[in-house]
């Protein structure tokens, strides 16, 4: 089984959808600066091919090759958002379940005369 195959097959659809998506939104920023895909690719120092790859949602391309792509085209800083803590509503939620109800002060073994 070819290495394509087994990763869109351990992929959800939906995951797989969103990959695609991101690639189509490259593609269309790359359009609309009036790149052509050999500009963008050597910019990124990759083949044509490559860039096609991410263009149509591969999901055998690399992680790198997207922030290469994106760094072209200027809009690098939205990785950051990618993730970001302040964001995570689940983890936020889990984070306050585990807050103690009271906050008590250490008790002191140490005798004060």
């Amino acid at each position: 089984m070819s290495r394509k195959n087994l990763s869109q097959q351990s992929l959800p659809p939906s995951i797989l959808h969103s990959i695609v998506q991101l690639g189509e939104r490259v593609r269309i920023a790359r359009k609309r600066r009036a790149m052509t895909m050999e500009d963008m690719a050597s910019r990124m120092f990759v083949t044509r091919k490559t860039l096609a790859r991410l263009e149509k949602g591969d999901p055998g391309v690399s992680f790198a090759v997207f922030a290469s792509a994106l760094w072209v085209l200027g809009l690098e800083k939205d990785l950051l958002s990618i993730a970001a803590p302040e964001q995570d509503k689940i983890g936020i939620f889990q984070e306050r379940k585990r807050l103690p109800e009271r906050v008590r002060r250490p008790r002191s073994d140490d005798l004060d005369f």
